[in-house]
């Protein structure tokens, strides 16, 4: 080993077991599970990408799955310029804010046990202070450098994670606290993105698809989009669990910043290639795989550009997995011209909304192991029960002064178009 080449540990938590440790030399990542771990009988496996092994998994492996734990883009640049780190230091980066990820992870400082703690601890937040942070966000993320708050959370918007305290009042979880809620502020030039993605996601739910409780929480006089963790359950006593997931970047080892299928990220034959092997596997019931079909009609319907593989997870359930809820949902379509709108992922070959026709569907199904026939009646039914379900909750939301939003008429718009053009799919048959 050269005299030159330095060795970092962090210390990976499921839950609350020590599952092993992540290892930087110099750059290079490794992640290897606890002997003690893989002989617990409750033992689970972080990663679709890291199954149950005594070898340790080399950089090509875990540092996609770890940096996957990281916001992304501009949020992960400005992370680490607050916390004077470079960008590309994931081990530094995680250290610094890994103590509440999406899922059920936490990284310590090798040799430090997290805290039991028999109460949930907050910092308490007023109105006032609420909006601060808030404003804050786009100069420093996450709440960096905040005492006794290591939070992170993967995606390219800003947010903060945070919990309602017994009173209802906006708290930051301190300690192991876990966070039960995400707010995001406006995203800076979408028009009204809060209101967009209140809509496309309470679109879903109408529409039968699962999809995590939102609504538009007003502080200070403005709206932001509040949402309720999918990863976070709490039991009979109100005790919160985290439920461990990860995104399907993760869960193929792709880095997050390669997430678009143009860049060399997911297609969804991939996509639906993995979901296939979860099923295979047996811990995956198949009727994830429709669902996951479903959602991709309706991303198309609501005229979703940013469906890419980090938008979607697979939850565990000790054992068990399954698809999870789907989020960011947001008509991206609205934000640029019907000509040029492109989706993340390929469908039948093509990325342009507008020039998806039935044959593309058709072979975008065959290629997934999806009868012909099995894809029309899918399309049929998603695309009326959406554009049902768009025009009740479009009267809905506009009759409460609290909710209502003048992009409601751009979306309505898109998905009657889509909504049409699928329509016509019909004729084409």
């Amino acid at each position: 080993m050269s005299e030159h080449t330095t060795t970092k540990i962090l210390d990976v938590y499921l839950q609350s077991k020590l599952a092993g440790k992540l290892t930087a030399t110099n750059a290079e990542l490794s992640f290897a599970y606890d002997a003690d771990y893989l002989q617990h009988p409750n033992g689970r496996k972080l990663s679709a990408s890291m199954p149950l092994q005594p070898e340790a998994f080399g950089h090509s492996i875990a540092a996609p799955f770890f940096s996957g734990l990281l916001p992304d883009e501009g949020v992960r640049a400005r992370l680490a310029r607050y916390l004077t780190l470079s960008e590309r230091n994931t081990f530094a980066l995680l250290k610094a804010i890994g103590g509440e990820c999406a899922g059920a992870i936490s990284l310590y400082p090798e040799g430090i046990t997290p805290h039991a703690q028999a109460e949930p601890t907050y910092r308490r937040l007023s109105e006032a202070e609420a909006d601060a942070v808030l404003a804050s966000l786009d100069k420093r993320p996450m709440l960096a450098g905040e005492e006794d708050v290591r939070i992170s959370g993967a995606g390219a918007q800003n947010k903060l994670m945070i919990a309602f305290d017994a009173e209802g009042q906006i708290a930051i979880p301190t300690g192991s606290t876990a966070s039960t809620h995400i707010i995001k502020p406006p995203i800076a030039g979408l028009e009204d993105s809060v209101f967009n993605e209140f809509f496309c996601m309470q679109l879903a739910r109408d529409a039968g698809l699962p999809a995590p409780e939102t609504r538009i929480l007003w502080i200070t006089g403005k709206p932001y989009y509040l949402v309720a963790r999918y990863d976070r359950q709490a039991d009979a006593s109100g005790t919160v669990h985290r439920l461990h997931q990860e995104d399907f970047c993760q869960a193929m080892h792709i880095a997050p910043e390669i997430k678009y299928e143009n860049e060399g990220g997911p297609a969804l034959e991939q996509c639906f290639a993995l979901l296939d092997a979860r099923i295979a596997s047996g811990a995956m019931a198949g009727k994830n795989k429709i669902t996951l079909l479903q959602g991709v009609i309706f991303n198309y319907l609501i005229g979703n550009g940013d469906a890419h593989g980090k938008n979607f997870s697979i939850l565990y359930h000790g054992e068990s997995e399954s698809l999870a809820p789907f989020y960011d949902l947001l008509c991206t379509q609205i934000y640029s011209d019907a000509f040029n709108a492109k989706m993340a992922m390929k469908i039948g070959g093509k990325y342009k909304f507008k020039e998806v026709s039935i044959r593309h569907w058709e072979k975008l199904g065959v290629a997934l192991g999806f009868r012909q026939d099995f894809v029309k009646r899918q399309i049929v039914t998603i695309n009326n029960d959406v554009a049902k379900a768009a025009t009740s909750l479009f009267g809905k939301l506009n009759g409460n002064s609290e909710t209502a939003s003048p992009v409601y008429e751009q979306i309505m718009a898109v998905i009657t178009a889509n909504h049409q053009r699928m329509t016509n799919f019909q004729s084409e048959a």
